[in-house]
């Protein structure tokens, strides 16, 4: 390889981090195409011209969550060491995936090549004490959210603002409104849409609770009609099997998450990145987290904000209703849904922050701004 090529190694886990990373890689390409990228990652980024050290895609957990992981990821953990030692890349770039991303970013340390990290974990929230690592272990943090940047500039670590790649995506891709009116035909004008997730773990959790307050929701408005969004195929098995055994009858969609948030007249969502995106379409939500009552109680003192869901915590204030509960508290649920429905002073009010917040936060151009503060970085600071 010519030596005026520049080798950056870029590690996402997820598949959200594998899209992000994927349109940061074309944007810094397009502006310096004297870049070759390397690392872990998936479909959209090996596309986007990653050499692939190992495929991440069924490495969709946290590597400390499950075991039988654990020699996987020890494998791959030493062939990024490896070629950490052997190809001293100008950078190294971490995407979200806290769990594992933090090993890199001290094995790069160790090896004295600058660390960055795109889409940081959300440690204001839980584990503020973690930034102290950060600061150890990362040269620069290019954040999504607005509020992030004071957070990590108050803990002494440079911080560039460069908005949400999200709203790119939804920029990008747009709506099939086919599949809108499609929707709302078959299943009439009144939607809930019911969004677990797309973990495992956070279906098995929180469908449940979901098809328990959506039987009572239906006890109250008979027109109501429910959808499960399943967000991949893979999980398809498990959200069947879940419907079938609450004996409650509602239509599951694979995918076409936007189109069901669309066509939804309320949102019931778990506490995730999934909650700005119902935010985009204006629509009414409630945010639920359900953990186990022994990680409520260990949890609980380190919560370091009033709000767990991104809408309220971006807005700072409530906006939404939102739980964190470690019992299947479904009553406080199906009522909270039944005041957005019926309550129109509720529902217009909710509506009209939404669309405040979203003014203010919902702008394409991220991951060129992202872009841009990486290749600042490297053309000058780490003087490469």
């Amino acid at each position: 390889m010519p030596e005026m090529y520049k080798k950056i190694f870029i590690s996402a886990g997820d598949s959200s981090g594998d899209i992000h990373g994927a349109n940061l890689m074309r944007c810094m390409l397009e502006k310096e195409p004297h870049i070759k990228f390397y690392g872990l990652g998936r479909e959209n980024m090996k596309h986007a011209g990653l050499h692939c050290l190992h495929d991440m895609s069924k490495k969709s957990l946290m590597w400390l969550h499950v075991l039988k992981e654990l020699s996987a990821f020890l494998r791959i953990k030493k062939d990024c060491i490896r070629f950490f030692k052997k190809e001293m890349p100008q950078a190294v770039i971490l995407i979200d995936y806290c769990g594992f991303n933090f090993h890199l970013a001290k094995a790069a340390k160790k090896c004295k090549i600058p660390v960055i990290y795109y889409i940081s974990p959300q440690i204001w929230a839980h584990g503020p004490w973690r930034v102290k690592k950060m600061k150890k272990l990362v040269d620069k943090v290019i954040v999504i959210y607005p509020f992030e940047k004071q957070f990590y500039e108050n803990a002494g670590i440079s911080a560039t603002y460069a908005g949400h790649p999200l709203f790119d995506e939804i920029y990008k891709s747009g709506v099939d409104e086919k599949i809108v009116s499609e929707l709302k035909k078959q299943w009439g004008d009144t939607i809930i849409s019911l969004i677990p997730g797309s973990r495992r773990q956070e279906i098995v959790r929180l469908l449940p609770l979901l098809l328990q307050s959506a039987l009572q929701i239906q006890q109250a408005i008979p027109s109501v009609q429910f959808v499960v969004s399943c967000s991949n195929d893979q999980h398809f098995d498990l959200i069947h099997t879940l419907v079938k055994d609450s004996k409650f009858c509602c239509k599951i969609i694979i995918g076409n998450i936007h189109e069901i948030i669309k066509a939804s007249k309320l949102c019931i969502a778990g506490a995730g990145t999934v909650t700005l995106q119902i935010a985009y379409y204006l629509k009414p939500m409630i945010i639920v987290y359900k953990i186990s009552p022994f990680a409520y109680f260990i949890a609980k003192p380190f919560l370091t904000t009033p709000y767990i869901g991104l809408v309220n915590k971006l807005a700072n204030k409530m906006i939404v209703p939102e739980l964190l509960m470690y019992r299947g508290n479904y009553t406080w649920l199906a009522h909270e849904a039944v005041q957005l429905l019926h309550n129109t002073q509720k529902r217009e009010a909710c509506i009209r922050d939404l669309s405040s917040l979203i003014h203010e936060i919902a702008k394409p151009g991220a991951s060129e701004h992202a872009a841009d503060s990486i290749l600042n970085l490297l053309n000058s600071k780490f003087n490469v």
